[in-house]
């Protein structure tokens, strides 16, 4: 297991940011212009894709892949809550991200991730930022009742019913107890753990597109 330090999310939408945060102190890097000059450079206002954090880690020179199931945006997320209010900007904003991800230095591969590749990448201290489902994402640690600063309002894990994007970073994993440890930027919690196969449908859960970034210590100049 690796020593991320927490960072928490300030409002309902950012824990792409605090994400990025946690990935650029563990890797040396400053993180005070995530929030202010990084996010304005990013034009996504409080849309945060997963091609936005990778744009993040491609600015700071650190090694990433971004691997989904979806290259550009799934035209049937519009009828997704969670996604319907800003639909229609995010689809040609996130679509033009991808075909310009090549020449943009943004690696792209699309592919489903296996839970074993995952390990193995964390075994080697490297870390990587996961979109999930909250409604089927669990903390076996924590009260999943003390639901504080979440990507919405709710008393408790399964009240939303439709799917709710979230993000954590995968710090580490326990073999023999087939556990996975990961940082959550909406808890005050130094550790969150979840078992490996409730890890796995939440981050294949519809609406994720099984986006998943992984980041490079050796990639770290």
């Amino acid at each position: 297991m690796h020593k991320v330090p927490l960072c928490m999310q300030s409002y309902s939408w950012d824990c792409g940011l605090a994400c990025a945060s946690m990935v650029l102190q563990y890797y040396g890097r400053e993180s005070q212009k995530v929030y202010t000059s990084d996010l304005e450079d990013l034009q996504c206002g409080e849309s945060i894709w997963t091609i936005d954090l990778a744009s993040l880690m491609n600015k700071y020179g650190i090694k990433h892949s971004l691997c989904t199931i979806t290259l550009g945006v799934d035209k049937n997320y519009s009828k997704q809550a969670f996604y319907s209010r800003k639909f229609s900007v995010d689809e040609e904003r996130v679509s033009k991200l991808f075909e310009e991800s090549g020449s943009n230095g943004i690696e792209v591969q699309q592919r489903s991730v296996s839970r074993d590749e995952i390990i193995a990448h964390i075994e080697m201290g490297n870390l990587c930022i996961a979109l999930v489902d909250w409604n089927e994402l669990e903390c076996i640690w924590c009260d999943r009742l003390r639901c504080q600063t979440s990507c919405f309002s709710c008393l408790t894990s399964k009240c939303c019913g439709s799917y709710q994007g979230h993000y954590v970073v995968v710090c580490g994993f326990d073999k023999k107890k087939k556990r996975i440890f990961y940082k959550n930027p909406s808890y005050d919690e130094d550790l969150c753990c979840s078992r490996m196969d409730k890890f796995d449908i939440a981050r294949k859960s519809y609406g994720t597109d099984e986006d998943l970034l992984f980041v490079y210590k050796d990639g770290v100049p």
